[in-house]
């Protein structure tokens, strides 16, 4: 009788040694949640900036290429179009995008966008992920050779600020359209 007793004590876990495990396995779970989290939040965040600096070098390049004014705009959750962004054209003569809030410059390839139909666009940062914390547009403006970047009403930091949560980035360029 005393084997049988032993035998049965052996082939089997206490409820102590289960709820133990059971915790164990609770904490590496909410670990593992948290980390995948704030992966995607800094994944997000990355590819936000760097759709930006795509943003920051393609309207420079419009700028310097076709000598036309180029407004980059990005609007926070409170703008005319929430956390997206454009870019505007003002070609000389007074044709200005922006008038008419009828910017034509398409997509990038694999950007999300919203349009009005009328080939009108406008970009969702991370695909709409990514707030932009405070709204800005960048005026790109070619002097000669040269392109100018300002800021519209001038005088304000030449850079977007992005938000994912509780993480921020910003994405700087200098007063020649330069990422830095």
């Amino acid at each position: 009788m005393g084997w049988d007793k032993k035998l049965n004590r052996e082939s089997g876990f206490t409820i102590i040694e289960l709820a133990v495990v059971v915790i164990i396995l609770g904490i590496i779970i909410l670990m593992a949640t948290v980390s995948y989290d704030n992966s995607r939040k800094v994944l997000a965040l990355r590819s936000a900036v760097q759709e930006v600096e795509r943003a920051i070098n393609r309207a420079r390049s419009i700028a310097g290429e076709e000598g036309v004014d180029v407004y980059l705009q990005f609007w926070n959750s409170g703008g005319a179009h929430p956390n997206q962004y454009t870019i505007y054209r003002a070609y000389p003569g007074g044709v200005n995008e922006r008038d008419g809030d009828g910017p034509t410059e398409t997509p990038f390839p694999g950007s999300a966008y919203v349009t009005d139909g009328n080939g009108h666009y406008w970009f969702k940062l991370a695909e709409g992920a990514v707030q932009v914390q405070s709204g800005v547009t960048l005026l790109f403006r070619r002097e000669g050779s040269v392109v100018r970047v300002s800021t519209e009403p001038a005088g304000g930091p030449l850079q977007v600020t992005l938000v994912k949560g509780d993480l921020t980035a910003t994405v700087t360029c200098n007063e020649l359209g330069e990422v830095i």
